[in-house]
């Protein structure tokens, strides 16, 4: 498989189900659809999705533009999946959307065991600036931090 053979569409409030799936698929400890809706309920909230011509939706990306900021506050792509650049696909729309909107800057955190991850976002330009200590809780009670890190958009 290929990037042609992926798509990435804008989805809104009515997507909460399969972002929840998704996320609870690519993540040990999943967000509820519920959860997914009330962010829906805030202004600038944006999200979309990578589907797959043949196997349907296999990852996903959700912002929050506040102001001239984006946090980029999840995204993921099935474990079949990954290496396969859905994760570049859907961070360049992510960067790309949130600029046409207006944002100067985008931040995240990533977990500090998610190797994969940071070298995606730092390939992109991401800087890291901060951390945040024991801020993910793990599958066996553990902790681990958070790299907090930014890009200029523009």
């Amino acid at each position: 498989m290929g990037v042609d053979d992926y798509r990435i569409r804008s989805v809104g409030r009515h997507y909460s189900k399969t972002l929840a799936n998704l996320h609870e698929s690519c993540f040990a400890k999943g967000w509820s659809y519920l959860e997914f809706e009330s962010f829906f309920e805030r202004k600038g909230m944006f999200a979309a999705i990578a589907h797959h011509k043949e196997k349907g939706d296999v990852g996903f990306v959700l912002c929050w533009l506040i102001e001239d900021q984006c946090d980029l506050l999840s995204m993921g792509v099935l474990p079949d999946y990954r290496r396969d650049g859905v994760g570049v696909l859907l961070l360049e729309y992510a960067l790309e959307h949130a600029a046409g909107l207006g944002a100067k800057f985008m931040m995240l955190e990533v977990n500090v065991n998610n190797t994969a991850a940071q070298t995606l976002y730092e390939a992109h330009g991401f800087e890291k600036f901060s951390v945040r200590k024991d801020y993910y809780s793990n599958i066996d009670g553990s902790r681990s931090d958070a790299i907090c890190m930014r890009k200029a958009l523009g």
